[in-house]
Parts: structure tokens; sequence; C-alpha cells
């Protein structure tokens, strides 16, 4: 019974690492997105004769606006998307500790029970 609860705590060790992953995925997503949201705004203040500017590698080459904001707007959108699909993750992973949480109560329960029980009979025996 002990080595089954010592299992079960790993697991349960094993979900609360992949929540923090997941926790700090979701912490640079954020970020990304809190940055492109800015780009955006900043794009949207240009008129259309205006120039933009785009980093490739060590050189700056000049770049649409148009397409300038629909590459920011499609970048928003996936991660949009990656957030949405960590946020479910999280859940699904919260739900797991959870359930894993109340299986080790119950065990230690059983555990405990046991050990009273034993206490009882040789009590009841001596």
């Amino acid at each position: 019974m002990s080595s089954a609860v010592d299992a079960e705590i790993a697991e349960f060790r094993a979900i609360q690492e992949s929540m923090g992953k997941l926790r700090s995925d979701q912490q640079v997503l954020m970020q990304q997105h809190t940055e492109n949201e800015m780009v955006k705004e900043e794009l949207d203040r240009l008129n259309g004769d205006s120039c933009v500017y785009k980093k490739v590698g060590p050189v700056l080459m000049k770049h649409d606006l148009d397409e300038a904001k629909q590459t920011v707007s499609k970048r928003l959108e996936f991660i949009a998307n990656e957030l949405e699909k960590v946020s479910d993750k999280i859940s699904a992973k919260e739900r797991l500790a959870e359930s894993s949480a109340r299986k080790i109560q119950e065990m230690q329960k059983a555990m405990q029970a046991a050990a009273a029980e034993a206490v009882q009979q040789i009590k009841a025996n001596g």
C-alpha cells in the first residue's frame, strides 16, 4: 500500500512540474501577445505612405505597411490560438492533479485506518 501511495505522489509531482512548464509557456505567449498588440497599435497610427522597415538578420529592409499589418494580425491570431491550447492543457492538468490529490488522500486515510486497526488488535490480544 505504501509503494502505491509513493507512486501516486510521484505522479502528482510530475503533474505539478508539467503544469509549471505550461504556465511558463503561457507567460511567454502572453508577453508575445502584448508586444505584438503594441506593434499593431503603432502600425495602425501610421498613414499609408509611411515607411516601415523589417529587420532581416543584421539588415533593415523596407516593408509594405499593409503587409506588415497583415503579418502582425496573423501573428496575433496564432499566439491567441496557442494561448487557448495552453490554457486547455493547464485546465486538464489541474483536473488530473485534483483527482490524484484526492486519490492520495484516500490511500493515506486507508493506511491510517489499517494502522489504527492493527494497534487495536495488538491491544486486544495483549
